[in-house]
């Protein structure tokens, strides 16, 4: 009865044999090289849904690499776990006039973990394969099956990987039994969709071609935006046993409750008693709360493992309970328990995590939207979030990681739309103020004490938890100012209202301002100096500003009794809609004072503000480098 679905199945998926094509590069369209460090030469994938527990993705993929910026595209890794297996791998490569140079089998791709030192993650997996072949220009072929045992998470069509690689062409098939119910959302799609059906299956097409590489302009929206996807949610579905079906986010949520996070509260009584007792004297459900955190903080540790990979179902919490340490579901649901034991309700929230901020797509429920789990206190009047993979950031804290976006919450009402805090241009603060000496060799010595607010708490996150050994290599890399060392480094956290890491240094430079006869030339800013940023009279894209920072910098530097202490002060002030520059420097009472001040502010602005834009960044950068020609008595 299965014959007549498969040889049309065939009939409606030409799969190439290894080295059937001509990859000749002169056969690419010079447009297509322009800019680009790799051209997609077919990227064709389909995928077979038979049942909701049965799904075949057949993926063949041509990437041809320019130079070795394109050696990164030509990687390929494949996730597989229990929920689904990799049928076949297979690939070639050619050399530029598509020759074939090497074939490559099963067996010359790595099988690693998709995470290190665990057991609870132990059937998440990949097989990779990084070519060894730097002979430029080359061409990678691949040829892989896997074969999902759920039909929840449908691989999408996402066909431009990069502004720096080109797309020759590039499609994507979806075929389904005649009648199978799918929601199906086709982002910035021009084409026509190609449909085919028969009497039993029916299959639907999307391709693009000649997508030339666009040049990577600073500042820039996210560029996913404006890119070509297809995401397919079919109505019922199948994952790991588990039926459910969702047409919106409130009742994702629901199925996540109901399916996924029953019965992972399961902490024993013994374990219960202990987050009781230890929060026993807590004066309020906050404090509490902080208690708890606290614990998390102290007692786990994080695995990193992303829900793509690891799956959508955390683990229970008596297993992180066991064995102290998770990843983002488990420690968030690990968490979520230890508030219940408390009474105090708490809300499982699921995120697109990322530098770039990222919000749900709220009008089309889909499970390719969000990468990462949070953590949500619904107190009166001051909702709480808590990132609980971190063992550093404060309570009721979350970094540019996961602020200002759209979450799906799962809550008593099903999957709720909320907000993470958004962080403002002055929340974002970084406040530095120095006392120096300039001693007469030219070298200068003093203390440094900085502090980091809002999203740049996290600046130097990295010398916060370093050991002492590592602390003053990971400075130097920091300030990158020329013969600097710390004789003393000392750092503080303030987590309670409004939290800011404190930093204070002794430092040395030595030879930093230069003798020159009976002069002695010295730049007043030290620690912060502005880049230039790279002009583009032919902007496309708008100015977008993701956040908005303030930095102060106010340096005092003593000067030395042979310096005549006269200069002409200086100051500036620049104002734009997208930011502020103020800087002040003159000798009051022997010693030299700076002032500075940069603002920039968030948002859009025309592409047309660009030329505005670069000079704005182009005047700090010269005013922050300038430098003073003091005389030597």
């Amino acid at each position: 009865m299965k014959l007549p679905f498969i040889n049309l199945l065939y009939l409606l998926i030409p799969f190439a044999s290894i080295g059937q094509e001509n990859y000749d590069i002169a056969n690419i369209s010079p447009a297509l090289k322009s800019r680009a460090v790799a051209t997609v030469r077919n990227d064709k994938t389909v995928v077979e849904m038979k049942s909701p527990e049965q799904v075949t993705e057949t993926v063949t993929r041509v990437i041809t690499v320019y130079n070795k910026n394109g050696d990164y595209y030509a990687a390929l890794p494949v996730h597989y776990n229990k929920s689904c297996e990799v049928k076949s791998l297979k690939g070639a490569i050619y050399n530029e006039m598509g020759i074939l140079q090497k074939k490559i089998a099963t067996k010359d791709f790595k099988d690693i973990s998709a995470v290190d030192n665990s057991t609870m993650f132990g059937d998440s997996r990949i097989k990779l394969y990084v070519p060894d072949y730097h002979s430029y220009p080359y061409t990678i072929e691949y040829q892989y099956e896997v074969k999902y045992k759920q039909n929840l998470i449908i691989p999408s069509w996402n066909p431009e990987v990069s502004n720096s690689v080109s797309v020759e062409k590039s499609s994507f098939q979806f075929i389904a039994p005649v009648g199978t119910a799918c929601r199906i959302e086709a982002k910035n799609y021009k084409g026509v969709v190609k449909e085919e059906k028969s009497d039993k299956i029916e299959s639907k097409t999307w391709s693009v071609e000649h997508i030339p590489a666009k040049k990577d302009e600073s500042y820039s929206p996210n560029p996913n935006l404006k890119r070509t996807n297809v995401l397919i949610v079919p109505k019922n579905f199948m994952y790991y046993g588990k039926e459910g079906s969702f047409s919106d986010w409130k009742e994702y949520g629901e199925w996540v409750s109901s399916r996924l996070l029953s019965k992972k509260e399961d902490l024993s009584e013994v374990s219960k008693q202990k987050f009781i007792s230890l929060t026993k004297n807590a004066n309020s459900d906050q404090e509490k709360a902080r208690i708890l955190y606290d614990y998390l903080q102290k007692n786990t540790r994080y695995i990193s493992i992303q829900i793509g990979i690891g799956g959508l179902e955390p683990f229970p919490a008596s297993e992180v309970d066991r064995l102290g340490y998770g990843d983002c579901k488990a420690l968030t649901n690990y968490m979520k328990s230890m508030l219940s034991a408390v009474n105090i309700p708490s809300y499982y929230c699921i995120v697109e995590a990322g530098r770039r901020k990222e919000s749900f797509n709220t009008t089309f429920a889909n499970v390719q939207d969000g990468n990462h789990v949070i953590l949500c206190i619904p107190f009166k009047n001051d909702t709480t979030w808590l990132e609980c993979t971190s063992q550093n950031l404060p309570f009721g804290f979350l970094s540019d990681f996961t602020d200002d976006r759209d979450v799906m919450a799962c809550t008593e009402r099903g999957g709720v739309m909320m907000h993470t805090p958004k962080y403002s241009n002055s929340t974002n603060l970084q406040f530095r103020n120095a006392n120096l000496t300039l001693q007469e060799d030219g070298s200068i010595q003093g203390t440094l004490n900085t502090k980091f607010y809002g999203t740049q708490y996290q600046n130097h996150m990295d010398v916060l938890v370093a050991s002492n050994h590592e602390k003053n290599k990971l400075l130097v890399d920091h300030y990158n100012i020329d013969n600097i060392s710390f004789a003393q480094v000392n750092y503080s956290e303030h987590k309670q209202e409004n939290p800011f890491i404190e930093e204070n240094l002794t430092i040395f430079i030595k030879n930093y301002a230069v003798k020159n006869g009976n002069k002695i030339l010295i730049q007043p800013n030290i620690f912060n100096t502005q880049s230039n940023i790279s002009e583009n009279r032919n902007r496309t894209e708008d100015i977008f500003i993701e956040r908005g920072f303030t930095d102060i910098d106010s340096i005092s530097i003593q000067l030395p009794e042979n310096i005549l202490k006269k200069i002409t002060p200086e100051q500036k002030i620049i104002a734009k809609p997208f930011g502020k520059y103020e800087f002040r420097s003159e000798i009051k009472e022997n010693k030299l004072i700076t002032y500075r001040k940069l603002e920039l502010f968030e948002g859009s602005y025309p592409a047309s503000d660009y030329e505005d834009f670069f000079q704005f960044h182009k005047e700090i950068s010269s005013s922050d480098r300038g430098r003073f020609n003091l005389s030597l008595l």
